[in-house]
C-alpha cells in the first residue's frame, strides 16, 4: 500500500512569480523603435551586403522577458560578390536580382535568469534559422554567445554597446561551420 508520506516544505515550489529583473537602465534604454543600418563581411568578401531595417524592443509575457522585432531588407551587394555568385556558384540573374532586395525579419525573447543574472535569449529568423543564446551585461554593453540550429549552424557573438541613450553600435562575429567567419556592423538610431 501507498503511504502518503508528509510533504517537507523545501519540496514546494514557490509559485510567487520571478521579481522582473528587466526593470534595470539597459533594459529600459532598449525599449521602443530603433532605425537600422547594416553592413557585412564574409570570408574574403568586404562589405558584401548592405541593409537598412527598423527594430522595435517591448516587454512582454508579464514584463519577463523583452521582445525584439527587426525588419529589414538588403540594400546593396557588392559587385565583387555577385561576380563571385555568377561565376563560382552559377547563380541566375533572377536570382542575383531577388538578392539585391532581399528581406529579412526576426524575432528575440531576452530575459535574465533569476539564479545567476545571466541573460537567456532565443531569436527565430526568416531563414528559419533558430539561436539560443547566453550572456551578460557590465555598464553600457551587452556580450551574448549565440548557437544556432535548424536552418542556421556554426556560433557567434554579439556585442552590443550604448552610445548615450539613442544609439546602438552592434557588431556580431559568426563563425560558420566550414570555418569561413562572417562579420555584421549594425549602427542602430532612436526613432522619436
Amino acid at each position: 500500500m501507498d503511504q502518503k508520506k508528509p510533504v517537507a516544505e523545501a519540496d514546494v515550489p514557490s509559485l510567487t512569480p520571478p521579481k522582473n529583473m528587466l526593470d534595470d537602465d539597459w533594459s529600459r534604454r532598449l525599449i521602443g523603435e530603433w532605425e537600422t543600418t547594416a553592413e557585412s563581411d564574409v570570408g574574403q568578401f568586404k562589405n558584401w551586403a548592405k541593409g537598412r531595417g527598423r527594430m522595435t524592443v517591448e516587454p512582454g509575457l508579464g514584463g519577463q522577458f523583452l521582445i525584439r522585432k527587426m525588419k529589414g531588407r538588403a540594400t546593396e551587394i557588392s559587385d565583387e560578390y555577385v561576380q563571385y555568385l555568377r561565376e563560382s556558384r552559377h547563380t541566375s540573374e533572377e536570382e542575383i536580382a531577388k538578392l539585391r532586395e532581399l528581406p529579412f525579419e526576426n524575432l528575440e525573447l531576452h530575459t535574465l535568469d533569476p539564479a545567476t543574472g545571466r541573460i537567456v535569449a532565443y531569436l527565430f529568423d526568416s531563414w528559419r534559422c533558430v539561436a539560443k543564446g547566453t550572456g551578460t551585461r557590465s555598464g553600457d554593453t551587452e556580450t551574448i554567445e549565440w548557437e544556432w540550429s535548424v536552418a542556421g549552424r556554426g556560433t557567434s557573438v554579439r556585442t552590443t554597446d550604448g552610445v548615450g541613450d539613442d544609439r546602438l553600435a552592434v557588431v556580431e562575429r559568426y563563425t560558420l561551420p566550414d570555418g569561413v567567419v562572417m562579420e555584421d556592423r549594425v549602427q542602430m538610431t532612436r526613432v522619436r
